[in-house]
């Protein structure tokens, strides 16, 4: 008997991996809107049953996975014990108040975000995504830095090498206040889509962008129009081209001249020929003035420096190339312990969904 009990679960924790995903996010739980009271330093999320208290790591996290609209627990797990925190029981009361859902995979458990934390920060772009497994190792790497930077992680390299320029206030998209404060804003690539098939539009956006720089103002018009932070130039054969980084970090221009960061997480190697167009695009550039390569092997950092003396240094923009190594699930989370918290919060999460249905 307590094995049919058994199998059942597991064959409704399965049903919760395909077709139920997209009810699981937009219309099962909470079906009435939490309480929400804001108080200086956190939020306070209430229902009937249940409370919980948002602060600025809960921030951070929470806003990774609506902006991402995933991220694995193993993940969490680690950023949390960063901070001295015990990820599995944030995670519950995230689960409890109807604020993400926990959906299993072959390769471990995935937070999503239901509607609520979309309402929550305000994301207007609520659509649903399947987990792309094919480039979760890029995107929980991209997940890690932002996580670093939003929350000047002391234990992060990047964060350590930056940490000490002169950068914009930290970003808090809750409105949450701390003491002490560290982080700054930083923009992944999907937030600064543009057309580059559209050439007229990204050449006259382009010169409405030099004139704008002409003024010498510190925040010019890519602050408030992120489609303007990618590079616009033309290749050897004059053919338009447009660089984008992986991930922006924006800072005042001093002057006119660009300050802002450009982020290029390269964890497998390109064509040589590629990254000495890579060069030649951010050399004297219109918007970063410095550009960071995370590179994973010494293989491709070889390459980008080799670019770089190649075209003969970026002019007005410095080059850092620093070595990285992509997050991965430690040891430690494969313990009996960790194993029983994330069947637990599949139990929860499976009973909140099937009771909001």
């Amino acid at each position: 008997m307590l094995d049919e009990k058994k199998d059942s679960l597991n064959l409704d924790i399965l049903e919760m991996q395909d077709q139920e995903a997209v009810k699981n996010t937009y219309y099962r739980y909470p079906r009435v809107t939490p309480h929400i009271n804001k108080f200086a330093d956190f939020i306070e999320i209430k229902t009937i049953d249940h409370a919980v208290k948002l602060y600025k790591l809960d921030e951070v996290i929470l806003y990774i996975i609506a902006d991402f609209k995933f991220a694995p627990v193993w993940l969490i797990q680690q950023w949390c014990e960063d901070f001295n925190k015990n990820g599995y029981n944030m995670i519950e009361n995230w689960i409890r108040v109807g604020i993400v859902w926990a959906q299993p995979s072959s390769v471990g458990v995935f937070l999503r975000p239901t509607k609520f934390l979309f309402e929550l920060f305000e994301i207007d772009k609520q659509f649903y995504i399947d987990i792309p497994f094919n480039l979760l190792n890029h995107t929980c790497a991209e997940e890690q830095i932002t996580f670093d930077v939003m929350m000047g992680n002391p234990k992060s390299e990047f964060w350590n090498v930056i940490k000490n320029d002169k950068m914009l206030p930290c970003y808090h998209p809750l409105n949450i206040k701390v003491e002490n404060d560290s982080g700054t804003l930083i923009i992944r690539e999907a937030n600064f889509a543009i057309n580059r098939f559209d050439h007229m539009e990204l050449l006259r956006k382009n010169d409405l962008l030099k004139k704008d720089i002409s003024t010498g103002k510190p925040f010019t018009a890519e602050f408030n129009d992120f489609s303007l932070f990618p590079i616009v130039t033309f290749d050897d054969k004059n053919r338009l081209d447009t660089q984008k980084p992986d991930n922006i970090i924006p800072i005042p221009r001093i002057d006119g001249q660009a300050q802002s960061y450009a982020i290029e997480l390269e964890l497998t190697a390109k064509d040589a020929k590629r990254y000495n167009q890579i060069m030649k695009n951010y050399k004297n550039n219109l918007v970063f003035g410095k550009l960071f390569y995370l590179c994973a092997n010494p293989r491709i950092s070889r390459l980008v420096t080799e670019a770089f003396n190649e075209v003969g240094g970026l002019g007005t923009c410095k080059l850092y190339v620093i070595p990285y190594t992509a997050p991965a699930q430690r040891l430690s989370n494969y313990t009996h312990d960790d194993e029983e918290s994330q069947k637990t919060i599949l139990k929860i999460s499976l009973r909140n969904t099937k009771k909001g249905t």
